[in-house]
């Protein structure tokens, strides 16, 4: 069987497919991976890679697609997971892939197309070419509405529904359609962390990791961090910091920061974690089982760090206005420690990669 992945140019869409399609290639089925940008580059030594995508200017696509659409612009500023605002966005990106995905689609001959959700092109190259697909949702909303709406955006013509869709979100935070999928940790082979993240601490740590997609400008989270640090009995690990805090000549004593670092290795050994609500980050710390601060954001970064809120695995709170306060409550509410503890039991407990891709046989061409 030959199975192509489809995933915007961005690593955060990419990563949660992953494990999926490296579970086929182990198993005798030949995989391609389509997308581009620092997807591409991240996993081109591992699978077979078609350039379908330049890179992502996420400032520039949400002028482009929201310029003319001041209410949308607004709810999506929210950070509630707007579909239709998303979509407008993300059409901006689409748009250009749809002929080069199509000229890859038809070289390679897919009995199967999986793709995630913003990646609503590889539905009008699957339905030109005959070709089911797989909806494969990577975050912790319904996948199926950005398809949507993205397709409304894309094409006048109506697609068959995909053959199946994937869905890794414990339903104890959010129910989605579809088949559950268990989240499996993914990073590039290579990548180093730490030792001493590797390892059980002999204090409380907390684990600090920021967008892949800020570049290395100021970041106003690393900034409260940085404020509250003195004020927290904890020792406070930074991932890949700004270039400020990178530079500083006098950060508290109890921070430490470091480079690209698998998650999953080092969160075991972690008391805590703040992130930026990114999806790729809040599964990292449900997966690992430890409560989590995450900041509210445009996009989705609301809806996830809410959602993690109202699960009562973590705390959500705007970047800016993170204190010590927060940080010791973080770290020593029982409440919050027992509720990601849950929730991780809960994703243990989901079918694995093995489970589902033994089926997907079933769902290709003939």
């Amino acid at each position: 069987m030959r199975v192509l992945f489809a995933a915007m140019p961005l690593i955060g869409h990419l990563f949660p497919m992953m494990p999926l399609a490296h579970h086929l290639r182990d198993h005798g089925h030949e995989v391609m991976i389509a997308t581009g940008g620092d997807a591409a580059t991240a996993i081109r030594a591992q699978l077979p890679v078609a350039e379908v995508a330049p890179p992502i200017d996420y400032v520039r696509s949400a002028v482009r697609g929201l310029g003319r659409h001041p209410v949308l612009a607004l709810s999506s500023a929210r950070g509630m997971a707007d579909a239709r605002g998303g979509a407008h966005v993300f059409a901006v990106t689409n748009r250009p892939m749809i002929r080069p995905l199509l000229r890859a689609a038809a070289e390679f001959r897919p009995d199967l197309l999986v793709h995630e959700p913003f990646a609503a092109a590889a539905a009008i190259v699957a339905a030109r070419l005959d070709v089911p697909t797989v909806l494969h949702n990577i975050a912790l909303d319904d996948g199926t509405v950005i398809r949507r709406e993205l397709l409304r955006l894309l094409t006048d013509t109506a697609l068959p529904a995909p053959a199946t869709t994937l869905s890794i979100a414990p339903p104890s935070l959010v129910r989605v359609e579809g088949r559950p999928l268990r989240y499996t940790p993914y990073t590039t082979p290579g990548a180093t962390t730490p030792a001493f993240l590797r390892e059980p601490c002999t204090r409380r740590r907390i684990l600090v990791t920021r967008s892949t997609m800020l570049g290395d400008g100021p970041d106003p989270m690393l900034r409260a961090i940085v404020r509250a640090a003195p004020y927290v009995d904890a020792d406070i690990i930074i991932v890949r910091p700004d270039r400020k805090t990178l530079r500083a000549t006098a950060l508290p004593a109890n921070i430490r920061t470091t480079g690209w670092t698998a998650l999953h290795e080092a969160l075991p050994h972690c008391t805590a974690m703040i992130n930026h609500a990114g999806a790729g980050s809040v599964y990292a710390a449900l997966h690992a089982g430890v409560p989590q601060l995450a900041t509210p954001a445009p996009g989705d970064r609301a809806w996830n760090a809410h959602t993690v809120r109202r699960r009562g695995a973590g705390l959500a709170v705007p970047a800016r206005a993170i204190t010590a306060a927060h940080l010791e409550t973080l770290l020593d509410d029982p409440a919050l420690s027992a509720n990601a503890r849950a929730v991780a039991a809960e994703i243990a407990a989901m079918p694995s990669i093995t489970d589902i891709g033994d089926a997907m046989t079933e769902l290709a061409t003939p």
